[in-house]
């Protein structure tokens, strides 16, 4: 039997099957709906959906609206490659205008200048826009997204986007507990009117004004020591607060100065005396020596005052405490050494359980205050508790305060024990009764006042 020739075996060929058309597609569907069911917040949600679905649809740009709280629009809340939305940007007002005039719970696909006639909407290179509600678990749109490009939507875009659309709505209403937007209530009209009452009566409900200013604790009665005369302080011999008796010294001037003049007014009046007498005596035996008596006897007067005075303001040159009590002063460094004039204040002495309480009260705050007004002072070094004291007067010509404010001096009596002078806080005026809608209106109004040179 012959045998047949032998042929050379063909090598298998390998045939490389291509997915289906839209495999590829729904793979990455499927990744980025995984991805934005992990979103942890709204925000992080609106961020994702507005910039990673180019994966699915291709735009230039895509704008996320959230129904608004009020009434029947929808805000921009996140568009893509913005990381923070500008609502009184044009474009942005422009673009909650134009879905304002839509029926937002279609999807829909409209040409942009048709959609508004704003110039912002009109400059705006992606004229092809495409609207995806995002309905919530009744069917109601809450949300949506507008996105823009160059060119036409396919309608198998318009299948992929109304995916996106329910997969945002399931992630969003898990985030937000089924409440995707919180709503505020629709009030009926009796509602409204009881609404409308209720804020007149609470406009006209009276309440007591009440004002902050800064205040400290000062003597009452306080016994000023001033300069006698222009000189230089040689000592002050009581320490700050500390405690003096009547008469005793508590200030010493340099008494170079007065110690001679007290000098000189004192050889005057013995020379004017001796002239006196050696007048008196020739007058005796010459009449024209008595013709000078009398101007000397008014020399000797003018000699005599000069002396008096001389030794009035020597006595001066230490001055005793006329009171007793403590010695209030800045330092010893800021006054030993130092000239002053006639009149100068140097020190206080005080009896430090006669106190008041300084309030400077801003021209901004001004009230009317009546004698008895009630006071709070809370003091820096007791913050925790108040001082409760009653207004004794209130000046009516305001006065610029160290820090350059303008204010009232007011001075209110404290109740129980005395503060320690010198101690600083914030004080609580009350004032007369007021509606309460005053009290809200009178910085405002004030201001606009001033403005307008009203």
């Amino acid at each position: 039997m012959a045998s047949l020739p032998e042929q050379d075996t063909p090598e298998p060929v390998l045939i490389q099957r291509q997915p289906p058309p839209d495999q590829a597609s729904l793979a990455t569907l499927l990744q980025y709906e995984g991805e934005l069911r992990r979103r942890a917040t709204v925000s992080e949600l609106v961020y994702f959906a507005a910039n990673e679905t180019r994966r699915i649809v291709d735009y230039d740009q895509m704008f996320v609206l959230r129904r608004a709280m009020a009434g029947s629009g929808h805000h921009v809340i996140g568009a893509s490659s913005i990381a923070v939305v500008d609502r009184n940007a044009p474009l942005i007002h422009a673009i909650e205008q134009a879905v304002s005039g839509l029926d937002v719970a279609k999807a829909r696909e409209m040409d942009a200048t048709s959609a508004s006639d704003d110039l912002s909407i009109a400059e705006y290179p992606f004229a092809h826009w495409f609207w995806q509600p995002i309905a919530d678990a009744q069917g109601q749109c809450f949300a949506g997204l507008l996105l823009a490009r160059t060119t036409p939507f396919r309608e198998a875009e318009h299948i992929r986007l109304a995916r996106v659309g329910e997969t945002t709505a399931h992630s969003w209403r898990a985030l937000t507990g089924d409440k995707p937007v919180r709503r505020l209530p629709k009030l009926s009209q009796w509602q409204r009117r009881a609404l409308a009452a209720a804020l007149i009566i609470g406009a006209l409900f009276p309440v007591q004004m009440t004002a902050l200013a800064p205040v400290e604790v000062v003597p009452a009665r306080p016994f000023v020591v001033s300069a006698p005369y222009a000189g230089v302080i040689a000592q002050i011999n009581v320490p700050p607060n500390g405690a003096v008796t009547p008469g005793q010294p508590v200030l010493t001037f340099e008494d170079i100065k007065v110690r001679n003049e007290l000098q000189q007014a004192a050889q005057k009046l013995q020379v004017a005396k001796a002239k006196i007498e050696q007048a008196t005596s020739a007058s005796f035996g010459k009449a024209e020596e008595g013709r000078d008596l009398a101007a000397m006897r008014a020399e000797f007067e003018v000699a005599r005052a000069e002396y008096n005075y001389a030794r009035d303001i020597m006595s001066k040159s230490q001055i005793a405490a006329p009171v007793g009590g403590m010695v209030i002063y800045s330092d010893r460094r800021d006054w030993e050494g130092r000239a002053v004039n006639v009149g100068d204040p140097i020190l206080l002495i005080a009896d430090p359980k006669v106190v008041a309480y300084r309030i400077d009260l801003p021209t901004r705050e001004q009230m009317t205050l009546a004698p008895g007004a009630e006071v709070k002072v809370w003091l820096d070094a007791q913050p925790l508790w108040a001082l409760s004291g009653r207004v004794e007067q209130a000046s009516y010509i305001a006065r610029p305060t160290a820090e350059g404010v303008l204010a009232f001096a007011v001075t209110a009596k404290p109740d129980g024990a005395p503060p320690r002078i010198g101690s600083r806080g914030t004080a609580k005026l009350y004032g007369e009764r007021v509606p309460f809608i005053y009290t809200i209106l009178k910085r405002p109004l004030a201001g606009l006042r001033q403005y307008f040179g009203l």
